[in-house]
Parts: structure tokens; C-alpha cells; sequence
């Protein structure tokens, strides 16, 4: 990561690190619960991964320290994301209606004890779903890592075949105007 850094400052002046809470050493030993000084659990007795902004303050610290640079900074979002529903795709809100509404006639049904779940049902334009309940055990404190084959060689990056599996749910990506 370091010496991916360095290149793109070199090439850049600048650089933009973006880290998933859930990023494992080789051990498979999640980064955040390396470095945070408590072991605080979920609810599932999961190491609680988010909120505690001690990834982020470590990664900060790294980078300052390999490259001697004086000026680094980090967010830690938590739910900061959720508070932007008008940057939701329109397959995300559709499906989040979806779930919605499942939910609610589960439990006027008075089953309560479940959740509702997403199976996919194809890719790229053949994307679809199929939604259904099934019991908590199967979802709770279940961790699901991204497969192999959507992590890039260097470790840090993702595929094509990631990129394929992903653009169905963004709706596709944004078109940002180039500044540079």
C-alpha cells in the first residue's frame, strides 16, 4: 500500500485512500481489531470493525511516518453514508422497498423471528433477484468475504469480473467532469 501511495503522489501531488473495515492481514485477522485498543462486540459477538475511526487513525499514521509527510488525514464514515439517500441507486431503493414491504407481511403474519433476504438471479442485464425469508441464524454473525477471484493480483484492487458483478446494483457509475 505504501509504495502505491508514494506512486500516486508522485504522479498526482495527492492521494485518496479508501480502506473497508473489514480488511484482513494475510492471517485472515482483521486490520480494525489489530489496532483498536478495546475488543468491543456486536451484538452477534462479532469484534464491533466500524465507528471507532482506529483503522483509519492507523493507516494515517503509517502513511505519515513511511512517507515523512506531515499532512494526512482520515474520515471514518459509519453511517455518515446513510444520510445521502439521493446517491442510492435506483436498484438499491427498489430492492430496499422490496425488503420493506416483505417485512412488514412477515410481520403481520407474526413471524418475527427471520429476515428477508436476497438471492441474485442473473448478471449484467439479465440482473435479478429472488427475495425470500429465512432465519436469523443463517445471517447473523455470518461474515461473507469477497471471493478471490474480484480481489486484483496486488492484493488492493478489484477485477473486471467485480467491476461486472457490481455495475447491475450501481445503476452505473457517475460521470464526473475531469478537473485535471
Amino acid at each position: 500500500m505504501i509504495a502505491d501511495v508514494t506512486a500516486v503522489v508522485a504522479k498526482r501531488g495527492r492521494c485518496v485512500v479508501a480502506v473497508s473495515e473489514g480488511i484482513t492481514d494475510p492471517d485472515g485477522q482483521a486490520w480494525a481489531q489489530k489496532v483498536t485498543a478495546t475488543q468491543e462486540r456486536d451484538a452477534h459477538g462479532n469484534i464491533q470493525l466500524s465507528g471507532t475511526g482506529a483503522l483509519g487513525d492507523y493507516i494515517a499514521g503509517l502513511v505519515k511516518a513511511k512517507l515523512n509527510v506531515k499532512r494526512v488525514r482520515a474520515d471514518t464514515l459509519g453511517y455518515m453514508q446513510r444520510s445521502f439517500a439521493g446517491f442510492a441507486s435506483e436498484v438499491d431503493q427498489k430492492e430496499a422497498r422490496v425488503a420493506g414491504r416483505m417485512a412488514v407481511q412477515y410481520a403481520m403474519a407474526d413471524d418475527v423471528d427471520g429476515s428477508v433476504a436476497f438471492e441474485r438471479t442473473g448478471n449484467g442485464d439479465a440482473y435479478g433477484i429472488r427475495c425470500f425469508r429465512t432465519d436469523l441464524v443463517n445471517v447473523a454473525r455470518e461474515t461473507k468475504d469477497l471471493p478471490d477471484n474480484f480481489i486484483a493480483d496486488n492484493g488492493h484492487d478489484v477485477t473486471d469480473a467485480f467491476i461486472e458483478y457490481a455495475m447491475p446494483l450501481t445503476g452505473g457509475l457517475p460521470r464526473i467532469a475531469k478537473l485535471f
